[in-house]
């Protein structure tokens, strides 16, 4: 099995470092997904799925050049993955561009349940929020 390791930051980071954060991720995900009968049924064996994962670091990401449009780049990003179309993402964003267009969709569908009056239930919100 394998880690995927997706850094849509332009700054140089040393792969070692990298690799050394996630060092403990490779080794604890394989003992979680064993202990919550993640394996049962699919013919793996108890020590094939202890191993710790194998770290991929994904190349030819678009990359950011700043801290703060990380946000932009994790919703691309889905979109494409959702869509199947990561081999098909461009190489940059055009940010400012992509945030009008997501507030103005997110608008879009807040006004369409203000004059369909529908309302989705948002089991998350506390009671002292309501």
């Amino acid at each position: 099995m394998c880690l995927n390791v997706y850094n849509s930051y332009n700054k140089v980071v040393r792969k070692a470092l990298v690799l050394e954060a996630i060092k403990p991720f490779s080794d604890i995900i394989p003992h979680l997904l064993f202990h919550t009968g993640f394996f049962e049924g699919k013919g793996i064996s108890e020590e094939e799925a202890l191993k710790p994962l194998v770290v991929k670091m994904i190349p030819k990401l678009p990359q950011q050049n700043n801290g703060g449009d990380c946000g932009i780049y994790v919703i691309k990003y889905a979109q494409y993955f959702i869509n199947g179309m990561l081999n098909e993402m461009p190489k940059s964003f055009n940010v400012p561009h992509l945030r009008r267009n997501l507030a103005a969709q997110l608008y879009a569908y807040g006004k369409k349940k203000q004059e369909e009056e529908y309302d989705t239930d948002n089991e998350w919100v506390s009671k002292e929020m309501e």
